[in-house]
């Protein structure tokens, strides 16, 4: 599993859980296009998700890397789409994701919203391979913005904030899914900090690694896994208590209002691990 990153992971979890879902073709459609430009991991994972002797084997790893995980993506994309359906019937006009990788969210918000303009923020890699994989199901991508930018070394929101497209001004949507953890602490913290100070009339949708034993980690997380990440360049680098979340989130001038209860009896999540939270900028928080 050397060439394969955990967007790659996620991207064939998407392709695995459309088959014979309508509501899921395009996402998985877009997810494929982009496998198969990712090399020979992206082949390989597409091998596997279409046959049932190589699903059967991804499933077995799973279990044997991290139980339930695939089941965790599906639980946490559903809230996700929950919370940014409502802020855009709620009168926001744009969207911003920040590291997207493969995903199709900001593509499927673009069709659903005529009025809404949407910008994805990641690695120029992966904006590439995206942009292609667009390009080869022909979609309608004229309010959608695809903007190359290392939110660790770069100033992301600068390469926003310098598209002609992009007003800061608008009430707009924010989501971070999966990416916060890859972060230093500092450089999250300042991320958030950014975000609230220039993206002020902003709703934020994003996620928070768990902490246990002190390190950010998923709660059935195996042992070796932390070393594969490590391998692969993308540590586990942040993460937060939930006792604590309110304050953090606070420090960087935003107000929690909703965390999507893991332990839901009517939905719980599969495998535990990563806070995900809505929260308004503190400066423009409607009262409650």
């Amino acid at each position: 599993m050397s060439s394969v990153s955990t967007a790659m992971l996620v991207a064939a979890a998407t392709v695995q859980r459309g088959y014979g879902r309508v509501e899921l073709t395009q996402q998985a459609q877009l997810a494929r296009a982009c496998l198969e430009r990712c090399g020979a991991g992206g082949r390989w994972l597409l091998w596997l998700v279409d046959r049932a002797l190589g699903r059967a084997c991804l499933s077995a790893l799973e279990v044997l890397a991290l139980p339930g995980l695939r089941g965790h993506y599906a639980w946490r994309k559903r809230r996700i789409v929950h919370w940014a359906e409502r802020a855009c019937a709620d009168g926001a006009t744009q969207a911003v994701l920040i590291g997207s990788g493969y995903d199709g969210l900001g593509w499927s918000l673009a069709q659903r919203y005529p009025a809404l303009r949407v910008f994805e923020l990641d690695r120029a890699d992966s904006v590439a391979i995206k942009r292609e994989a667009l390009r080869q199901l022909r979609a309608d991508t004229s309010r959608l913005r695809l903007l190359g930018a290392d939110l660790e070394r770069d100033d992301a929101l600068g390469t926003l904030l310098a598209d002609p497209a992009f007003d800061p001004g608008r009430p707009t949507l924010c989501v971070a899914e999966g990416v916060l953890m890859y972060l230093q602490p500092g450089r999250a913290q300042q991320l958030l900090r950014a975000l609230a100070q220039r993206l002020p009339r902003t709703v934020l949708v994003a996620t928070a690694m768990e902490l246990r034993r002190g390190r950010p980690r998923f709660r059935r997380e195996r042992p070796w896994v932390r070393g594969w990440l490590q391998r692969r360049g993308e540590p586990f680098r942040w993460g937060c208590e939930r006792d604590a979340l309110d304050a953090w989130l606070a420090e960087c001038s935003w107000i929690l209002r909703e965390l999507a209860e893991p332990g839901d009896p009517d939905d719980p999540d599969p495998s535990p691990g990563e806070w995900l939270f809505l929260a308004h900028c503190a400066a423009a928080a409607p009262a409650r």
